[in-house]
């Protein structure tokens, strides 16, 4: 039941910033710079590097979530996934003030969506992963 919770939750995120895909992000955020953080963020993910990940979230992300609470949630995933391949969609979208990347990454078992949302100091205030 869990994992058809999750399929439909999934869906929904996508289905909704599908339907916001087509505006751009406002002045206050570089695609470039998104792009290249979130690109950071799975490498580090890949590479282990928990430690990193937190280190740029924001003060209210850094006392909700630990690298070892990162790696356990990771950990559960990449063991169905195996190994990283490559990214294959990026949607970036600007709501509320802030800024969320979806990345769609191929991994040689399977397919991750990560969602990492950023504040307007391009700190990480919120990441998702879910195995599609």
């Amino acid at each position: 039941m869990n994992k058809l919770i999750k399929i439909i939750s999934t869906i929904l995120v996508i289905m909704m910033f599908a339907g916001c895909g087509a505006s751009k992000l406002s002045s206050d955020f570089s695609q470039e710079k998104l792009k290249s953080s979130v690109e950071t963020v799975i490498d580090n993910l890949n590479n282990e590097k928990y430690d990193d990940i937190v280190k740029n979230g924001s003060q209210d992300l850094k006392s909700k979530l630990t690298a070892e609470q990162l790696k356990n949630s990771w950990s559960n995933m990449k063991d169905k996934v195996g190994d990283f391949d490559s990214i294959s969609k990026e949607v970036f979208t600007d709501r509320d003030g802030n800024a969320t990347v979806i990345v769609a990454a191929k991994y040689e078992k399977g397919n991750v969506q990560f969602t990492v949302s950023y504040n307007k100091s391009t700190e990480i205030i919120g990441i998702h992963m879910a195995n599609s």
